[in-house]
């Protein structure tokens, strides 16, 4: 890889993470020659099991194994023949489970974590690594769980530290208006939606018809097309947490291809550099190579 070809970190929460909103931009990043390093800061003790191939009570105690398997799978189907290098950095905290849960109150979960120590761990790897771009989450974790909420402020507090080498923090975000005309296409095709399972389940509220980020707030679209193969084959590496994942990949071909293509990001800051309004870019690396 040359020298000034910088590469990519991202810091993830959990094992799966990586392959819904990142799954091609890891793919893509590799493919093009250069390092990615990816972070992942707890190893999901607290997530469902859907595999039927286990046993709930015989899988749940060793979950994170499990859990870190289908991470290491997702990361081999991501990094595939590409000239690039893909690095796995497990932090090793405790999943801390949703806000208001019993597994958020213990003392050892990644919501109690020393987020300085965090950073520094963060940091060691930006300071070997030395990547041009970072991404994580926006301040509400993109969804209020806690583990997403200190990733981004673990992010945030080692772009704070780190040298002029990293230039640019993304957010990873959904786009809320293709995600509407894929939903309502869903629905207009009798395709259940996944989170409408409970009939009996409360309608929305405003705040939650409102995840996501307005197609006009976005900066950084990156077209992962070629590499929809990749991020399905790592999406299904995670046997366990099909009920996120399972849905994309059950549907008809031409939707199963909107819904992975393209991926969505939200430049946040640019080292020394303003964010001119209206910025608009394919690539996360654009104005930093050469």
């Amino acid at each position: 890889m040359p020298d000034d070809q910088g590469g990519l970190i991202l810091v993830h929460a959990h094992p799966d993470d990586e392959a819904f909103g990142t799954g091609g931009l890891i793919a893509r990043t590799v493919a093009e020659g250069r390092r990615v390093d990816l972070v992942i800061c707890t190893g999901g003790e607290e997530g469902e099991i859907h595999d039927p191939t286990l046993d709930q009570d015989e899988a749940k105690p060793r979950l994170q194994e499990i859990r870190e398997a289908e991470l290491r799978s997702s990361v081999a189907a991501l990094h595939g023949n590409g000239p690039g290098e893909l690095h796995l950095h497990m932090l090793g905290y405790r999943d801390s489970g949703m806000m208001g849960t019993p597994s958020n109150d213990r003392d050892d979960v990644f919501w109690h974590a020393d987020l300085d120590e965090a950073a520094r761990k963060v940091g060691d790897i930006i300071r070997e690594a030395r990547p041009a771009a970072m991404v994580s989450y926006d301040a509400n974790g993109n969804y209020g769980h806690p583990d997403h909420i200190n990733a981004h402020r673990v992010a945030v507090a080692a772009w704070d530290v780190a040298d002029d080498t990293l230039a640019k923090l993304y957010e990873t975000a959904f786009n809320r208006d293709r995600w509407s005309r894929l939903t309502a296409e869903m629905q207009a095709r009798g395709i259940k939606l996944p989170w409408d399972e409970d009939e009996e389940e409360e309608p929305e509220s405003a705040e939650e018809e409102e995840f996501g980020v307005a197609e006009a707030d976005m900066t950084t679209t990156i077209d992962v097309a070629a590499f929809a193969p990749a991020k399905h084959a790592a999406m299904d590496c995670h046997k366990t947490q099909r009920q996120d994942m399972g849905w994309l990949l059950d549907l008809p071909p031409d939707l199963k291809a909107d819904a992975s293509s393209p991926e969505y990001f939200v430049l946040k800051r640019w080292r020394g550099r303003e964010i001119p309004a209206g910025y608009r870019e394919t690539s996360l690396f654009e104005g930093l190579d050469g």
